[in-house]
């Protein structure tokens, strides 16, 4: 190397290097910058908190089936007590009256104007009421009729009552007992508009391109349960029935014993009174056809009632995302996977039976609970809109599809059937 090429070479660096100092100066300064910029413009979140409403266009449809069930709550023959309980009756078992146990006349020194009862036979199954009492201290004792009743006989009883007279026909007292059985009657109710809230969370997890990216999301939504139905449907009647002997003519309009007239209305005391009761026989008389007997008459029975299922369903789903940058501030999304539903009901049974003979309905209500794990599939797509950059508004549209499950109440069923559904959303989202 030659003195020239050294002075060609010193002359290029001397005017190259100012350049490289320039460079070297500006790449410090953009670097040194970038470390004093605020975390929120250097650092893009990657996930989005969700919460807000949803809105289907119909809830679960129910199908209720086998109405028109009314058991009967009467148990055939005499209770622990001895009486016989009908739903148009009763006949209970007789005993002794106090008036009838012979009592003793008041002692000597007993309290002026205390009295005593006792009763004595008269014949024809009659007995009458005395009482007695004393005017002053060791005075002698007055000894008074104040009443005439019936004799007690094991093999009648005073005691008993129909709810009409069209159950009395001459000697005899006709008591009956009543069920309904389900004819396969159904009704089925579609619940309307069902609205809920919801929370879901989604997370960014890659790039498709400059303006698509992929990701996951799942969240969870409750939404009630509330169907119901009533009307009229007709069962298989069922009347059992047992026929007392009455011991005597009935007057016309009379339904219940016992029954009295006034006697001595001129002394003060409780049994004041002619007993004017006809007794029927304690017990049914077996030698009447029909006595123990159960007629039945499908559709011979109208039921009115009131089903209801209640209450509601927690959702979860979960599955891939893909979300598109449309502009600066507006996103479209879109979802499907797997969901599941978590629901819990009760079924509420109201039913009447109306019987001509009874002066009001035959009513039965019973419920029960139960719970039942669905699952289905999911499917939504939203366009979101950022109003800062950590949080924005979201809309979209969803749709959702799960199957169905059984209760039943007394033999009565609903069957609770979800289906597929689409609806409405929209809230609030938050960017971390």
């Amino acid at each position: 190397m030659n003195l020239r090429s050294v002075s060609t070479v010193a002359l290029l660096a001397a005017l190259v290097a100012p350049a490289f100092a320039q460079s070297a100066s500006s790449t410090d300064e953009e670097a040194n910058l970038a470390l004093t910029l605020p975390t929120d413009e250097w650092y893009v979140p990657k996930n989005s908190l969700h919460f807000g409403v949803r809105v289907m266009s119909k809830g679960a449809q129910v199908r209720f089936g086998n109405l028109g069930s009314i058991s009967s709550i009467r148990a055939t023959g005499p209770d622990a007590s001895g009486n016989y309980i009908y739903d148009t009756g009763y006949v209970k078992k007789d005993a002794l009256r106090d008036t009838f146990e012979t009592k003793n006349a008041p002692d000597q020194d007993t309290k002026v104007g205390t009295p005593t009862f006792y009763g004595e036979p008269i014949g024809n199954g009659r007995y009458r009421a005395h009482q007695v009492t004393r005017a002053e201290e060791g005075g002698p004792l007055t000894d008074t009729v104040v009443g005439e009743g019936l004799s007690y006989d094991p093999a009648f009883s005073r005691e008993w009552s129909a709810s009409s007279t069209s159950l009395i026909d001459g000697t005899l007292l006709r008591m009956s007992n009543f069920s309904a059985k389900s004819d396969g009657a159904f009704a089925e109710k579609k619940e309307g508009v069902n609205s809920g809230i919801e929370l879901s969370m989604s997370r960014v997890m890659g790039k498709l391109g400059n303006r698509f990216e992929w990701g996951l999301t799942g969240g969870i939504a409750l939404n009630p349960i509330n169907s119901k139905t009533g009307g009229a449907v007709r069962a298989t009647l069922s009347v059992y029935s047992d026929y007392f002997r009455l011991g005597g003519t009935l007057p016309d309009g009379v339904k219940s014993g016992p029954t009295f007239t006034d006697f001595n209305t001129s002394v003060d005391g409780d049994d004041q009174s002619l007993e004017t009761t006809v007794p029927v026989g304690a017990t049914p008389d077996t030698t009447v056809a029909g006595t123990g007997k159960t007629v039945t008459t499908p559709g011979g029975a109208v039921i009115d009632g009131n089903w209801k299922i209640k209450g509601a369903y927690f959702l979860m789903r979960f599955g891939p995302q893909v979300r598109a940058q449309l502009t600066e501030r507006l996103g479209l999304s879109a979802s499907i996977g797997l969901a599941g539903a978590f629901s819990g009901t009760r079924y509420t049974v109201f039913e009447s039976l109306t019987v001509p003979e009874l002066p009001g309905p035959i009513t039965e209500e019973a419920d029960n609970a139960k719970s039942a794990f669905l699952s289905g599939l999911y499917a939504d797509v939203n366009v979101d809109w950022s109003v800062t950059e950590r949080t924005g508004l979201y809309a979209g549209v969803n749709m959702q599809k799960f199957g169905s499950y059984d209760m039943e109440v007394g033999g009565r069923t609903a069957k609770i059937d979800f289906g597929s559904t689409m609806g409405v959303r929209g809230g609030m989202n938050f960017k971390f």
